[in-house]
């Protein structure tokens, strides 16, 4: 049982080696800090489920703080020892063209995963690896995530070896004349170098921060803890000389210094939440680069932990342009090159998103892409306002109906009234979606768009279809109409009611191009 010490090209050298002879390998001693994170995060991520003990057992808790530190040092020492059981039984083998790694303490777990299936290659490089460069290498394939290869230690020599080995056996052997030229020559290297695409500098991570805040899933994971949150937080402000009862006591101050107040403290709140949303941009994001190699596509990213994730020009799917409200005051687009999934699950890490370009940044990343497309050019067909109507009708008519009678019986005359402002914005989201869909097609690529007061744009090509989905009611082919569905290795795009000769070009398109293109679509 060999270690993993030596030098990437020393154990690249036994690649050629036959399954018989290939020696078994542990990954190097810090993995056991690895999977102890891991375990960790595992933990960490089932709080939810232990909320209620926990508030069932605070005060008991609270009064006996010994029980809590002797739980603590429970978990603690159950982490540690899964750990390290989980770091003696992982092992891996390099063969001829085949990785193979067994895991598990209980459960076993065996993997064989040929090099050839191989379409996703990613290196991670979480903060605690930086000092002695390791790094964690993710194999892929276009199947379930049950059939993803992760070998958590490797010096980053070796794993940079390796993947390069891997990418070589996908790309075709190039055979070139012996009496190239200078000028080939010279063509050949630059095709095999990286070249940038597209960097964010850490402006362009505080406008994401602040253009896509996520802090609102934070607020509902935190839901439970409100009252001992606002408890704490008002001693702390007593403490500090500030009353906040008294400040929205109407009996103390006049309606208008409560109407400051309220709107002072919700925008105080707001920046709060806006900080953290950009600290988790900065994260995620802090030193982003997309580079070209050949038909790789290659993004670099994180702070703390730094991920770099490889995808084939084959894999993509399409590629989606979305603008929220705020991105479009600041003039910012989202673009994400979104892969095969056969998962139906792609991780944030894993995904290609460049975040917050400009417009001509966005037109030059989709241009790469989609060659030759006229996303910025065509005209899309809008969907018939029969959306509109049946969104009324079934959904926000009896709502609008029920709701304010139910309040009104109820005394509530002001509850009922403020009722019709939730109504009005949703009525407006309604239209807004029927302003938004879209959907246009050229020879080479279709366009698809959809949004609200934001708008989202996919292109992709015409061959990537699977399928094509055509539904009709009978009252929707009494006025012509349809819906077609578009299924796609990466998910599914769907767009009602509209025009039936629209939805039927789509159908006989999306069939023609299945049995006639011989383009690999993954």
């Amino acid at each position: 049982m060999n270690n993993n010490n030596e030098s990437g090209a020393a154990l690249l050298s036994e690649l050629s080696q036959p399954v018989s002879q290939a020696e078994w390998r542990r990954v190097s001693a810090i993995a056991i800090l690895y999977f102890a994170v891991a375990a960790l995060r595992f933990f960490a991520s089932q709080l939810v489920y232990l909320i209620p003990p926990a508030i069932l057992l605070f005060n008991r808790i609270k009064d006996n703080p010994g029980m809590a530190l002797g739980m603590l040092s429970a978990l603690l020492l159950m982490i540690v020892a899964v750990a390290i059981l989980k770091f003696y039984y992982f092992q891996y083998r390099l063969s001829a063209g085949t990785v193979e790694i067994r895991s598990g303490v209980i459960s076993k777990k065996y993997l064989n995963l040929p090099f050839n299936r191989i379409q996703n290659i990613k290196l991670e490089q979480p903060v605690f690896y930086r000092p002695a460069d390791y790094v964690c290498l993710q194999l892929d394939t276009a199947g379930s995530v049950h059939q993803e290869a992760k070998l958590v230690a490797l010096s980053r020599p070796f794993a940079e070896a390796l993947k390069q080995h891997i990418l070589d056996l996908r790309e075709p052997a190039s055979e070139c004349p012996q009496t190239t030229d200078s000028v080939q020559q010279t063509a050949v290297l630059a095709d095999s170098a990286e070249r940038l695409l597209n960097q964010r500098s850490l402006a362009d991570l505080v406008i994401h921060g602040i253009s896509n805040n996520r802090i609102w899933l934070f607020l509902g994971l935190a839901a439970p803890f409100y009252n001992q949150v606002a408890e704490h937080g008002l001693d702390l402000l007593l403490q500090a000389g500030i009353d906040l009862p008294a400040l929205f006591d109407p009996t103390e101050q006049s309606w208008f210094v409560i109407g400051l107040y309220a709107l002072s403290l919700t925008m105080f709140i707001m920046l709060l939440f806006t900080v953290f949303s950009v600290l988790g941009s900065v994260l995620t994001f802090y030193g982003y680069t997309l580079h070209k190699k050949q038909d790789n596509y290659i993004r670099r990213s994180g702070l703390l932990t730094r991920h770099e994730v490889s995808m084939r020009l084959s894999r993509l799917q399409w590629v989606a342009l979305k603008r929220d409200w705020l991105d479009m005051l600041l003039g910012r687009v989202n673009l994400s090159l979104a892969q095969i999934n056969g998962q139906q699950q792609v991780n944030a890490e894993q995904r290609i998103m460049v975040p917050s370009v400009t417009l001509a940044e966005a037109r030059n990343l989709l241009n790469d892409a989609c060659a030759d497309n006229h996303l910025n050019q065509i005209t899309f067909n809008r969907i018939s306002r029969r959306f509109i109507w049946r969104c009324v009708l079934l959904y926000w008519l009896p709502v609008a109906v029920i709701m304010p009678l139910l309040l009104w019986t109820q005394q509530h005359l002001l509850l009922a009234w403020l009722s019709v402002i939730p109504l009005t914005f949703w009525a407006v989201l309604i239209v807004m979606r029927w302003y938004r869909y879209g959907i246009a097609q050229d020879e080479q690529y279709c366009y698809v768009r959809r949004g609200y007061f934001g708008v989202d744009y996919y292109c992709f090509a015409n061959y990537k279809l699977q399928q094509v989905v055509f539904k009709q009611s009978w009252l929707m082919r009494r006025a012509g109409l349809c819906s077609v569905k578009l299924v796609m290795a990466s998910g599914v795009l769907e767009i009602p009611f509209l025009n039936d000769i629209t939805g039927r070009t789509l159908l006989e398109r999306g069939l023609y191009q299945l049995q006639r293109s011989k383009k690999a679509w993954m």
